[in-house]
């Protein structure tokens, strides 16, 4: 794991049930400072990431974590869920896991170095990317609507 890639790959996460304490040991190094026993509870709440089953957190809860982390910061919480829960998903975290590690080491591999990026470029950018994630997220609503309704 590095700065760049701060998910480790499936077969990495502990194939164990882990404690609170644990959990966030895990996440601590891969994001340091930023994950918070609240807001594993939050998320939980907010059904974005697995409950806990006798107090101890799956792999595939660890790997929700995990993708949360890398989303929260433009993300918000009900595009979280949608993201991570899909309608059309037979619930395989692991190939979402894996897919959303691709999807992160490409687009570090093709950013711009940071001399060709300036601050307000990067939130230019990320504006777009959220506006296209919501229009995406709503037509996938509308198409769910219309298979259900």
């Amino acid at each position: 794991m590095t700065a760049s890639e701060p998910f480790p790959k499936w077969d990495s996460l502990p194939d164990f049930g882990l404690y609170m304490d644990q959990v966030l040991t895990f996440t601590e190094r891969c994001f340091p400072g930023e994950v918070t026993a609240g807001m594993i509870n939050s998320y939980v709440k907010a059904g974005i990431v697995e409950r806990p089953q006798g107090k101890k957190y799956s792999r595939q809860s660890l790997a929700q974590l995990l993708m949360v982390c890398g989303l929260k910061p433009a993300t918000p919480l009900d595009a979280l869920r949608q993201l991570l829960h899909p309608e059309e998903a037979d619930d395989d975290t692991r190939a979402l896991y894996e897919a959303f590690r691709s999807g992160w080491a490409g687009l570090q591999e093709s950013l711009p170095t940071q001399a060709d990026l300036d601050a307000l470029h990067c939130a230019l950018l990320a504006a777009c990317y959220q506006k296209r994630c919501r229009e995406l997220l709503r037509k996938r609503g509308e198409e769910e609507a219309q298979r259900d309704g």
